[in-house]
């Protein structure tokens, strides 16, 4: 949950749902690239996703035993003489069970993805971005927010997050569904301004379970939103210190229960107890690689890719009674940026921007809709043009990233500008061909 300061807002849900045109324009881009894939690189469930959705195979036949499913790939190494683990968790392949299970292939092509599950795979990470978009936009107007501010927010989120990238070309991921997930937690949040801050105690369980299965990482997201919550909430949302309580709770035993689940698994894998379900050393202490974290772009920093995660990140602390949950997502930021910094891959490998921030920066949306329906008028239309700047930048570094005119790896200063000035640019071309 965020911190009260979120939902916090004038008080204003008369229409919550109308002129959402931010959603709209999510929906349809989400449906044509979902329809139209404008890129190649494989089938949908690849690489690391493979490792998410193996998950599947191993639920339905009974057995933990990933023994030749893919072992040359990176998501499964061997614990003992014969048995081979997972070293993703199981959370995305249980929200997709009850679609994908029937889909699965039969005798020999059993464990190899099918069309269908490919195709389930593209529908369901669509479906899990309009989610996502419609979900922030209700927690804002929830809040309070103006419909434009909300619809920036959106906007600012969906398309200048790499969000947009992780929901359709990298869809078998798992960071769509963190984002959903923590994102339905907001609209728990705010929700309950209206409902003397109670909380379905299922909802908040189940959801704080499943986040710690679908990416281990979320304890930290988890961890800052629920403590946020139970110090501000009694102040700013006028809710009972019991009830506060009584969230935070729920929110932790299911954290809890999510932790228990994946260490049991992880222990029962090497038949001893281990925190880790991954091989070998994790973190280089002796190699802080923070600052490349936030502004390598060799290596697809955060804020070169992602720019709009410094608006995100400033903005809210241009209102004062923001300032605690700015202060709250900002340690979140820096949480990250820390554990990121000394992991033994900093960058996490070939990707699109730096996507260990995909999952958290959402949370940031409601603070910047706020902060930037208080500002005056000019400083207001300041703040939109650079988050229309921003999200510029990063679709554009995106459809380099489809037509693979941007590397994986090693982006050079020259191939960075020509893509949003220059003669690789994309989005003008496009245009100009209209």
């Amino acid at each position: 949950m965020p911190s009260a300061a979120v939902t916090a807002g004038t008080g204003r849900t008369t229409g919550i749902w109308g002129r959402q045109w931010a959603v709209a324009i999510v929906a349809v881009a989400a449906v044509v690239v979902a329809s139209a894939q404008p890129y190649w690189n494989g089938p949908p469930i690849r690489s690391d996703g493979y490792g998410y959705h193996a998950w599947t195979y191993a639920i339905l036949k009974g057995d933990l035993n990933f023994d030749g499913l893919r072992n040359e790939t990176y998501a499964f190494h061997e614990t003992r003489p014969g048995y081979w683990w997972n070293v993703y968790p199981p959370g995305v392949a249980l929200i997709q069970l009850p679609v994908m299970a029937p889909l699965v292939g039969r005798g020999d092509r059993f464990g190899t993805p099918t069309i269908a599950e490919n195709v389930a795979c593209v529908v369901l990470s669509a479906l899990a971005v309009i989610s996502t978009a419609a979900l922030l936009f209700y927690t804002c107007r929830s809040a309070g927010v103006s419909p434009l501010a909300a619809n920036v927010a959106v906007l600012a989120i969906v398309f200048g997050t790499g969000l947009f990238h992780y929901a359709t070309y990298d869809c078998s991921y798992s960071h769509c569904w963190t984002a959903l997930g923590l994102t339905a937690l907001l609209a728990l949040a705010a929700r309950s301004r209206n409902r003397g801050g109670r909380i379905s105690p299922a909802a908040l369980f189940l959801l704080a379970a499943w986040l710690m299965l679908v990416r281990n990482t979320n304890i930290f997201a988890l961890g800052v939103m629920g403590g946020s919550y139970l110090v501000f909430a009694p102040r700013q949302l006028g809710v009972s210190v019991q009830t506060a309580f009584r969230n935070t709770a729920w929110l932790a035993a299911g954290t809890l229960v999510g932790i228990g689940i994946q260490l049991a698994l992880n222990s029962f894998a090497h038949g001893r107890f281990t925190v880790s379900s991954y091989e070998g050393e994790l973190f280089y202490w002796d190699r802080p690689m923070q600052w490349s974290v936030l502004t390598s772009l060799p290596e697809h920093g955060l804020v070169t890719y992602y720019p709009v995660a410094v608006l995100l990140a400033v903005v809210p602390f241009t209102v004062r009674r923001l300032w605690p949950a700015a202060i709250a997502f900002v340690l979140l930021l820096a949480v990250y940026t820390t554990l990121y910094g000394y992991w033994n891959m900093w960058n996490l490998g070939a990707s699109f921007g730096h996507r260990g921030f995909v999952d958290v920066l959402p949370l940031g949306a409601p603070l910047f809709a706020l902060a930037l329906d208080q500002l005056p008028k000019w400083p207001r239309r300041a703040v939109i043009v650079a988050t229309l700047v921003c999200v510029y930048v990063t679709v554009n570094l995106m459809a380099g990233y489809w037509r693979g005119t941007l590397p994986f790896h090693q982006i050079t200063p020259d191939m960075y500008r020509d893509h949003l000035i220059g003669k690789g640019q994309v989005l003008l071309k496009a245009i100009n061909h209209l």
